[in-house]
């Protein structure tokens, strides 16, 4: 979660993060990070951010859309028993107010890293993410994310409803590949504030569990009619 940040001007060059400083392997391969230099006032990157597994058997690669490269970050996600995933994060420039851009990585063709999310997943800094482990609803964890919803009569800050959606791993017949889908996505009822240091997505549990446990059981009640 990211709240109220100010990114001060230290970076004044192509840097990139080496190996062992700080970032996980990747089925035994190194992972190294490329941060772009920042502008003149330190609050927006002059490129995106990258992230490799280097070689062997090749270096595979993955850059951020446009304008994302603050402040990259990159943890060891488990998708399935034997299919590890990485999941990279970088920032929007900005102040008070910026985007993060999510991609849960993997090996793909040549030198390219694959993006199990197929839509753009970007959220702002008032906003919360989190993988989840529930069997019962998905075989692979749930990603969620929680972004604040400007309503009337509210500042910038301060407390907010807030849009819970949630994506679950799933095959489709219209494409190759096993990719994270939208499941459902809903506006909480009430208002929390991040500034407080609420925990949307743990309070919101059981609604978000309970609406997903309707998705699966009207899915699979679809697939047992005959059309």
């Amino acid at each position: 979660m990211a709240v109220k940040v100010l990114i001060p001007a230290i970076l004044l060059f192509l840097s990139s993060r080496a190996p062992g400083q700080g970032l996980p392997k990747f089925m035994g391969r190194e992972v190294t990070i490329t941060e772009p230099a920042l502008d003149a006032d330190g609050f927006f990157p002059k490129g995106p951010a990258s992230v490799c597994i280097e070689g062997p058997p090749q270096r595979q690669c993955y850059t951020a859309p446009k304008d994302f490269g603050r402040d990259p970050q990159v943890t060891l996600i488990q998708v399935e028993k034997d299919m590890p995933a990485l999941l990279f994060s970088a920032a929007s420039g900005g102040v008070s107010g910026f985007g993060i851009n999510f991609a849960l990585l993997r090996p793909g063709k040549g030198n390219n890293l694959e993006n199990l999310f197929l839509s753009d997943l970007s959220v702002s800094n008032q906003s919360q993410h989190a993988f989840w482990t529930e069997s019962a609803i998905s075989n692979a964890p749930i990603f969620l994310t929680a972004e604040y919803s400007f309503g009337p009569d509210e500042g910038h800050y301060g407390e907010h409803r807030f849009v819970v959606s949630a994506y679950i791993r799933k095959p489709s017949s219209m494409i190759d590949g096993v990719y994270y889908w939208l499941e459902d996505q809903y506006l909480t009822i009430r208002k929390y504030d991040l500034d407080a240091n609420a925990d949307i997505l743990a309070s919101e549990k059981q609604e978000i569990l309970a609406r997903l446990a309707r998705v699966k059981a009207e899915t699979e009640r679809q697939k047992r009619t005959p059309r």
